[in-house]
C-alpha cells in the first residue's frame, strides 16, 4: 500500500467509516448502530465479530460469479466495491427461482450506491461503483420445473442488452432437487441456446463433472464460451475442461485451509482463462467464513490467486507479478462477460 493510501485509510478510521484491523463489536449492537460501514468482519465468540485487515490491491477487479438480488442490502454492497477496486460484477438470475429483480432495480441500487459514497465524504469513489452484466438460466436444482412456458420467459429476458450469458447452468448430483435425467435434458437444451443466442454459458457441476463435459462435448462448445464457475475440485478433473478451452472461475474456496488441490487447479489454468468469483451470498473467503459474502469480497480471493500464482511460478517480486496478474484476470472477465450484444439479441 502507498503511503497517500495509508494516509487516507487512516482518515476514514479517524471518521468513523473505517475500523482499525482486531477491534471487536458485540454484531447485533454493531448493526443496530451502523447502517453505513466498508470493513469485513470475522465471527469472534459470544455473538462478536472482530474487524479483518482487508488487501488493497494495485488494479481493479471482477467478480464474475454473485446474487446480488439475494443479498441483504445491494446498494451497500456496490457501495463497497467502489471503495474496494471491484468494477465489474456479472450477477446470476433464475427465471424459475428468481424473480427479474436484478434488471429491473440494478440502476437503482448503483444510484444509491452513489448516494451512500457522497453522503459519507466517498467522492472520489462515486464514479468508481462497479459495472454489472446479468446472467439468466435455469439453475440445475430447478430443472424440475423448466417448461415451455418457462423457456420462453427466459428467452424474453436474454433479449435485455444487460444480458451477457446463460447461467447459471449444468448438473448437481450432490443435492438431487431435480431427477437427473431431467438436469441432463434441461442443461442440453440450454446449450442449445447458447448456440442460438450466441451467449456465453456459465456452468455449475456439482459431483457430476464426468457426465456435464460429456453433455457439453455431445453438443459443442458455444462459440461465445464456457466459464466453469467455483471450481474446487482437484486439477485432474479440470483438465479435459481446459482442453475443450473453457474458462475456470475461483471463488471462497480457494482460501480454504484445507484447499491445496483446488490451490493446484488454479495454478494450472492458462492465465487468459482464468477468473474470480464470489458466488455471494455464499462461499465466503476466509478469514470471514459465517458472515454473508458480498461481491467485494473478491479481493481476498484475488489476494489468494496472487499468492498461489507467484507461488507455482517461483516469482521473487510478488508486487510486480501482482501488476501484471490483476488486469490480466479482469481482462478476461471483461472479454467473456462484458462484449457487445449478440445479433439474435438486436433481433
Amino acid at each position: 500500500m502507498l503511503p497517500t493510501e495509508l494516509e487516507q485509510m487512516q482518515k476514514l478510521i479517524d471518521q468513523g467509516i473505517l475500523y482499525a484491523p482486531g477491534q471487536t463489536f458485540v454484531a447485533e449492537e454493531f448493526e443496530q448502530a451502523t447502517s453505513f460501514f466498508l470493513d469485513f468482519f470475522q465471527k469472534r465468540k459470544k455473538g462478536r465479530v472482530r474487524v479483518v485487515e482487508a488487501p488493497r490491491l494495485s488494479s481493479v477487479i471482477a467478480d464474475t460469479h454473485a446474487h446480488l438480488e439475494m443479498l441483504h442490502q445491494p446498494a451497500l454492497n456496490l457501495a463497497r466495491c467502489a471503495f474496494w477496486n471491484v468494477r465489474f460484477i456479472c450477477s446470476i438470475t433464475d427465471p424459475v427461482e428468481d424473480s427479474k429483480t436484478t434488471l429491473t432495480h440494478l440502476s437503482r441500487w448503483q444510484e444509491q450506491a452513489r448516494s451512500l459514497l457522497l453522503n459519507h465524504g466517498l467522492e472520489a469513489y462515486v464514479c468508481q461503483v462497479p459495472h454489472v452484466r446479468v446472467a439468466m438460466g435455469c439453475h440445475p436444482h430447478n430443472a424440475k420445473d423448466y417448461t415451455p412456458a418457462v423457456e420462453d420467459e427466459l428467452l424474453r429476458a436474454l433479449k435485455n442488452p444487460l444480458v451477457c450469458a446463460i447461467g447459471e447452468v449444468g448438473l448437481d448430483y450432490h443435492y438431487d432437487f431435480s431427477p437427473r435425467p431431467v438436469q441432463c435434458e434441461v442443461f442440453r437444451r440450454q446449450i442449445q441456446l447458447a448456440h442460438v443466442t450466441g451467449l456465453p454459458l456459465l456452468l455449475h457441476m456439482r459431483e457430476a463433472h464426468d457426465e456435464g463435459f460429456e453433455i457439453l462435448s455431445d453438443e459443442g462448445v458455444p462459440s461465445a464460451g464456457v466459464l466453469l464457475h467455483c471450481y474446487n475440485l482437484d486439477k485432474e478433473t479440470l483438465k479435459p475442461w481446459l482442453d475443450l478451452g473453457c474458462y475456470v472461475a475461483f471463488g471462497g474456496p480457494l482460501t480454504f485451509k484445507n484447499a491445496d488441490e483446488v490451490r493446484e487447479s488454479a495454478a494450472s489454468v492458462p492465465i487468459d482463462h482464468l477468473l474470480t468469483e464470489t458466488d455471494s451470498p455464499y462461499m465466503t473467503p476466509e478469514p470471514m467464513r459465517g458472515m454473508e459474502c458480498g461481491p467485494e469480497h473478491t479481493i481476498f480471493t484475488a489476494q489468494k490467486m496472487i499468492e498461489v500464482l507467484a507461488d507455482s511460478d517461483d516469482v521473487s517480486d510478488v508486487s510486480r507479478f501482482e501488476q501484471l496478474v490483476l488486469p490480466q484476470l479482469y481482462c478476461n472477465a471483461r472479454l467473456l462477460l462484458d462484449r457487445d450484444v449478440t445479433a439474435w439479441q438486436k433481433s
